[in-house]
């Protein structure tokens, strides 16, 4: 997948332009280092709707919280793991401080969840304004087109489930679960969050939050090009970079399949095909040393020792 994703991105480059598109970008400068930071609050705010959901008497410090959730990042940017390895990375890493393997992975499952009803909510309300506002045919064609994609995977797992694929998963999912020593203790845990609606409406408002943040990052992206933005544009950007990781989430990062979104619908934002993949790349730039940051955390942090396993006769 990998290799599919290189060879997507080498193709729209060598289609569009690499020196028209690197003189865009030239003209960043200095002010990339504002648009890496700009994605600090974004996941500060993530890191937050997954604190919620930890026991209160039993939640290891935000700070720590941070970096683990940094680490998370870096691990489904950039390693093949199908945006699901980091999550597994940061269950490990943050069972500490009295919190227990099954307490984490449960917080981190109903965390995902929660972040993907608000990443829902969020594409559909970004397709709403640009449909509302731009009044472009190309728009809706494209919208249509993505929608098209999304029930297409919809279908393959569906009918991977019908076939029998469905056996090879749950295996997969009782190893997984089998990290935290019983199958019961993760239940346990699951239904102990789900009792505390509270935590799991805080837990989406936090991640709602951090939607409309990663908009503003992408606003900062925007300008840094000299693009002269809106909010209201960004917010469709930002939508449709969060789509297009939907539908190359196989790929690390969604490497090719993101540009090809910045293509298509950058014309009814009026942006140039150069522009448009000027943005995309610059925020590979920052998906690429943020995520260098995460992967060299990862290397100094260490999870907890495991207690050692009572010897039977």
């Amino acid at each position: 997948m990998l290799t599919i994703g290189i060879a997507l991105l080498a193709i729209l480059l060598a289609t569009h332009g690499v020196g028209a598109v690197r003189e865009i970008l030239a003209q960043v400068g200095w002010q990339a280092v504002i648009v890496i930071a700009a994605h600090l609050p974004v996941t500060f705010l993530a890191t937050v709707s997954w604190q919620v959901l930890l026991p209160p008497d039993r939640r290891p410090p935000l700070t720590f919280l941070f970096r683990v959730r940094l680490i998370k990042e870096a691990v489904n940017a950039l390693l093949p793991v199908a945006q699901v390895g980091g999550d597994v990375v940061r269950a490990k890493l943050s069972a500490r401080n009295g919190l227990t393997l099954a307490e984490a992975t449960a917080s981190c499952v109903v965390d995902v969840l929660a972040g993907t009803v608000g990443l829902v909510l969020f594409v559909l309300a970004s397709l709403l304004v640009a449909i509302a506002t731009l009044h472009d045919p190309r728009l809706a064609q494209a919208g249509l087109t993505l929608v098209a994609i999304v029930l297409g995977v919809a279908l393959s797992a569906y009918l991977a489930h019908k076939v029998g694929l469905h056996r090879r998963l749950s295996q997969f999912s009782q190893r997984w679960t089998a990290i935290a020593g019983r199958a019961g203790e993760l239940g346990d845990a699951f239904r102990l969050i789900g009792r505390q609606r509270g935590n799991l409406f805080a837990s989406w408002a936090w991640h709602m939050a951090a939607w409309l943040a990663g908009a503003f990052e992408t606003y900062v992206s925007m300008w840094a090009l000299g693009l002269d933005p809106t909010l209201l544009q960004a917010l469709i950007v930002e939508g449709l970079a969060q789509t297009a990781k939907v539908v190359g989430f196989a790929i690390p990062g969604a490497l090719g399949v993101q540009e090809g979104g910045y293509l298509l619908l950058g014309g009814a934002l009026g942006l140039t095909p150069d522009q448009a993949l000027a943005l995309s790349l610059l925020r590979r730039l920052r998906e690429l040393t943020l995520g260098v940051i995460g992967l060299v955390l990862w290397r100094t942090t260490r999870a907890p020792a495991a207690d050692p396993e009572p010897v039977t006769a």
